[in-house]
Order: C-alpha cells, then sequence, then structure tokens
C-alpha cells in the first residue's frame, strides 16, 4: 500500500462499510436499543474515531461466539455512525470526549497506577489523541443504564516505512471493570478490534501481557515469536 492510498484508506473504506451495514438491515439484524442510544449523543465530533468502522466486522467471523453483536441504528435512521448493541444494556463504541463522567480513569485503575487525572487533564488528552487521525483506536463498552464505561481495549495504528509502508498494530490497556468479569468482553473487544486491525491493512499486530494471560491471547492467533524478546526500560 502507497502513503498516499495509507492516509486515505479509512475514507475509501466508508462507501464498502454502508454497503455492509445495509445487508444487515436487509437480513433483519437491526437492534431494538434505539430509545436508550438516544443518550449516546450519535455526533462523531464526540467520538475518538469514526464508528462507522464497527459496521465491516463480522461477527460470523470471531473466534468466539457472543449473545448478541447488532448494529444500532442512529436517531435519524442513518448507518453512517453504527455503534454495537451487545445485550444487556452494553454498548461497543469508540471512546467520547466525555466520558470521564462515565468513569474511565476509573476503569483504567484496575489495569495500572492513573494517578490524579482532572477532567481538563482528560480532554486535552482527548483532543492530542484525535489530532493525531487513523491512530488511536480505543474501543470501549459502556452500560447504558448506568452511565458507565466498564471495558476498553486500545489499537495503536503505527505507520511505517518498512514493508512496502506498510502498518502495524499494538493492542494497549486491555481493561474490563470487576463487576463485568465473566460476561467475556475481554474476548469480544479482541474478536474486534483484530478485525479493525484487518481492515486497516496491518501487517501485524502484537501486545505485551503477563505470563498467566498468554494463554488467553494465544486464542486470538497471538505467539511467542522464536528469538524475539521485549525490553523495557522505565523512567517513572
Amino acid at each position: 500500500m502507497s502513503v498516499s492510498e495509507n492516509n486515505v484508506h479509512i475514507e475509501i473504506i466508508k462507501e464498502k462499510l454502508v454497503a455492509n451495514a445495509q445487508d444487515l438491515v436487509n437480513n433483519n439484524h437491526m437492534t431494538g436499543l434505539e430509545d436508550k442510544a438516544q443518550n449516546l449523543s450519535l455526533n462523531e465530533n464526540n467520538f475518538l474515531f469514526d464508528p462507522v468502522i464497527f459496521s465491516m466486522v463480522k461477527a460470523s467471523e470471531f473466534k468466539f461466539q457472543y449473545d448478541k453483536f447488532e448494529l444500532i441504528k442512529s436517531e435519524s435512521g442513518s448507518l453512517e455512525q453504527s455503534l454495537i448493541d451487545l445485550g444487556d444494556n452494553l454498548v461497543l463504541r469508540p471512546l467520547k470526549r466525555d466520558d470521564f463522567k462515565r468513569n474511565y480513569i476509573g476503569l483504567m485503575s484496575h489495569l495500572s497506577e492513573v494517578g490524579e487525572v482532572s477532567q481538563q487533564d482528560f480532554e486535552k488528552r482527548f483532543d492530542q489523541m484525535k489530532q493525531a487521525a487513523n491512530t488511536y483506536f480505543v474501543c470501549v463498552v459502556e452500560d447504558v443504564q448506568n452511565q458507565k464505561v466498564v471495558a476498553s481495549l486500545t489499537l495503536v495504528y503505527e505507520q511505517k516505512f518498512i514493508r512496502q509502508v506498510g502498518s502495524r498494530g499494538r493492542f494497549e490497556d486491555m481493561v474490563v471493570d470487576v463487576n463485568y468479569r465473566g460476561k467475556r468482553l475481554s474476548k469480544l473487544l479482541l474478536d474486534v478490534v483484530v478485525q479493525i486491525s484487518q481492515i486497516l491493512g496491518c501487517y501485524k499486530i502484537s501486545l505485551e501481557c503477563k505470563d498467566h494471560l498468554k494463554k488467553h491471547y494465544e486464542q486470538f492467533g497471538f505467539s511467542l515469536e522464536q528469538g524475539q524478546n521485549y525490553l523495557c526500560r522505565r523512567f517513572i
């Protein structure tokens, strides 16, 4: 893929995404969660990335089966901005600029030390990440009844000069709220984000994990490559 093709990749797949979403409509896969989705404000500017990419994810290609994975129709009836109904009042969507109030920072504290992060800090970092267009794909699950973000996984889309100016993906910050574990949300996020990586044309994806989690990620095709080592130098 050339540099110019890479830069416009997400834009040129939109027609395919909308066509795929329309196929879902024709096959009666639309959800009945529209009334609750109204509370989610489908203003694209509020999202870290365009949610239309979710409509190209195919549940039939998941490693695991889930109770529900259905497109939510926006208030206008358009599928160009598509969130996913997971059932039990859970919705899959991109991170939003106002997710500070939905306890996103509190969720991150289940993963690692967060420190003092104000709403202003959160919004400033969100804006910085969004300005790096098509780089950060933070996918979250919200409990829309409790207005709380309960799971998250980030894909960092890294553009390269190598591999014919290819791109790779890094999975970061996988976390599920302790009160929502056992619902297979981590597996669902992995299934979804693996497909998003393929849609974006990544030549490989990688992640870092602790020893006891290796088998979990191996279920999704990740492996420890011979001769490869992960080295780390910490400054804090």
